[in-house]
């Protein structure tokens, strides 16, 4: 009889703290999600904030949150395999960090650079930390605030001052960019039901009519080419690996054209880009840290592009069901490429920081699958 009261207890001490382990796993999780959402917000809010609270306090912000990352990773440090770490995004921060010795603008690109490390650290921290679905969510909950607030401060703008004044996000194409992000990533989570549909509908909505009220050209663009691209993931979903010679064959005849068209027009084109851009940049520089940054964009979408078309497969079964948020890679890098092309300010704060998570997200890609193995 006291054998079997002792065993009952020791069986109801088990599940109690099964419990209480899920429960404090549940409340970190909640928690990281939580700060992962912060993160998106301070760094699309970032020209804003240091144009109000100086850049003393936009580096500070970035450094918290980047340290909270790190110390939660040290606890995971001997788990990670940290030899999968995309080389070219350790050769290209290293390199920024080279070039520091005869910049010109010394305290500026400091100050740019560790905003840079900081930012890419909060990329591994939330890649490597959160599932990938939570990791959605904090970025649809974060482009909603943003966007939200930012379509609502922008329409009393216009009332009192009768003119835009871009007071959360510092300037226009960050709104639209937000905008067209929050255009990706919803139709992905609807797709997968993980958010509610009618209040997705709505702020779809809002989004284009946040793009429409920008006015901006490249989120347009970069609009248009991820529709197209999206057309070329669905494509290759729908046929056999081994039978993709003519969606390949189309792909590359779409990119020689759209090639061709570029270097005719090349001085209007430059034109019409922004200083600093990625296309002003690679004009006017053939640097180490360029070419590496090159090399970054390039092997992320080659290696997103495979993990939208292929089927996730970890041993023989080759049947498994696509995933809709395993398009999200290739889809962000390409709105960074388009809209990179003419405003240099998206890959500086939080498109570096959605660089940095597909990079990062697609050397793992077994955290799409909502494994949590490091």
């Amino acid at each position: 009889m006291s054998m079997s009261l002792t065993g009952s207890l020791e069986v109801e001490k088990s599940r109690l703290e099964t419990q209480r382990a899920r429960r404090t796993q549940k409340a970190i999780q909640l928690a990281d999600t939580g700060l992962a959402s912060l993160a998106f917000v301070l760094l699309f809010a970032e020209d804003a904030l240091r144009a109000v609270l100086g850049d003393a306090i936009g580096v500070a912000l970035a450094t918290v949150i980047c340290v909270l990352y790190s110390l939660r990773l040290l606890r995971h440090w001997r788990s990670v395999r940290w030899m999968r770490m995309p080389l070219m995004l350790v050769l290209f921060l290293l390199a920024t960090g080279v070039s520091l010795l005869w910049s010109q603008n010394l305290e500026s690109s400091l100050i740019s650079w560790v905003i840079a490390l900081a930012t890419a650290g909060a990329a591994i921290g939330m890649t490597m930390l959160l599932p990938w679905t939570a990791l959605v969510k904090a970025l649809g909950t974060a482009l909603r605030w943003v966007v939200g607030l930012g379509f609502v401060l922008e329409a009393i703008a216009v009332f009192v001052t009768h003119g835009p004044l871009w007071v959360l996000t510092g300037h226009r194409d960050m709104l639209s960019f937000a905008a067209l992000m929050l255009l990706i990533v919803l139709p992905l989570q609807l797709a997968e039901r993980t958010v509610w549909r009618g209040w997705a509908y709505i702020w779809l909505l809002i989004a284009l009519a946040t793009l429409v009220y920008t006015q901006s050209m490249q989120s347009w663009l970069a609009l248009i080419a991820v529709i197209i691209v999206r057309g070329f993931v669905a494509w290759a979903r729908a046929i056999d690996p081994q039978k993709r010679r003519p969606l390949y064959v189309v792909s590359v005849g779409l990119f020689i054209g759209l090639g061709v068209a570029l270097v005719s027009t090349w001085p209007e084109f430059a034109a019409a880009t922004t200083r600093g851009s990625w296309v002003a940049l690679i004009s006017a520089s053939s640097t180490v840290g360029v070419v590496f940054f090159v090399a970054l964009v390039v092997t992320t979408v080659w290696r997103s592009w495979f993990v939208a078309v292929d089927r996730p497969q970890w041993d023989l079964d080759t049947h498994r069901a696509f995933t809709a948020t395993s398009m999200l890679p290739i889809l962000t890098t390409t709105a960074l490429v388009v809209t990179g092309a003419f405003d240099a300010r998206l890959t500086l704060a939080s498109g570096l920081l959605l660089l940095v998570i597909c990079a990062v997200v697609t050397k793992y890609p077994e955290r799409l699958r909502g494994e949590n193995r490091y």
